[in-house]
């Protein structure tokens, strides 16, 4: 058995790509495989984050809720976190350096890594989806997407960094969600600004990807280049 620490992802992100949003990994699944991550829920309801081995979701109004073992969900990315480096913020970064400064935290732009940032936001810029019907390409489901706005706040952001050769698995680059300190709000992360805090990163070999045993994913024709979608979509 391999020990080698890696990301679980029960299907890939094109799947949700083209609308496929209905699955059977629940959240039981997810937390076998680790303490952290990200991804949503089935029929796009809220988006998720893992932290410290609980499970949130966030709805339209960017409210925090806990959620059961049972839910299920059609994307995700999960990892067992352990920090190999830790970087101290002690001065603000604005939301446009944001990236530049995470870049040169990375040793390499060909790994994947997790990263756990905590701090004191000076802005952090979210947005949830409504849920969504099945077949509803997601870049007509985050077209209708509701943004909320956190400044002065302190949180957690939770996230992953992907090389952008597998942009058809995960979302290339950098792909973060919020959640406040305590608990209570939060969603996908579109704009952060940092007054302080900490970097943890993690770098990861290995990829433990499932490919659903669906008809619809079975029967999907993944063969079109949707990277302008993903873009649109994700950013």
């Amino acid at each position: 058995m391999n020990t080698t620490p890696s990301i679980f992802m029960p299907s890939p992100i094109n799947a949700v790509l083209e609308g496929l949003y209905e699955a059977n990994t629940t959240m039981a699944e997810l937390k076998r495989h680790g303490d952290f991550g990200i991804g949503t829920f089935n029929d796009l309801d809220g988006e998720m984050i893992i932290v410290d081995g609980q499970i949130f979701q966030m709805d339209i109004d960017g409210c925090a809720h806990s959620v059961d073992n049972d839910e299920k969900t059609p994307f995700a990315a999960v990892c067992k976190f352990k920090a190999i480096s830790t970087d101290l913020i002690d001065k603000p970064i604005d939301a446009d350096k944001f990236n530049d400064l995470l870049d040169k935290c990375l040793p390499s732009r060909n790994m994947m890594y997790a990263i756990r940032i905590e701090g004191l936001f000076s802005k952090v810029r979210t947005r949830a989806v409504q849920k969504t019907a099945n077949y509803t390409p997601l870049v007509e489901a985050t077209s209708a997407q509701k943004e909320s706005v956190f400044e002065n706040v302190e949180g957690t952001l939770v996230g992953f960094y992907t090389p952008d050769f597998i942009p058809s698995v995960n979302v290339p680059g950098y792909h973060f969600h919020f959640i406040t300190a305590d608990r209570d709000k939060g969603g996908h992360v579109l704009e952060c600004g940092l007054n302080k805090g900490t970097i943890a990163i993690q770098f990861y070999t290995r990829l433990d990807l499932n490919l659903p045993v669906t008809l619809d994913y079975l029967s999907a024709d993944f063969n079109r280049n949707a990277a302008e979608d993903l873009e649109k979509a994700e950013r």
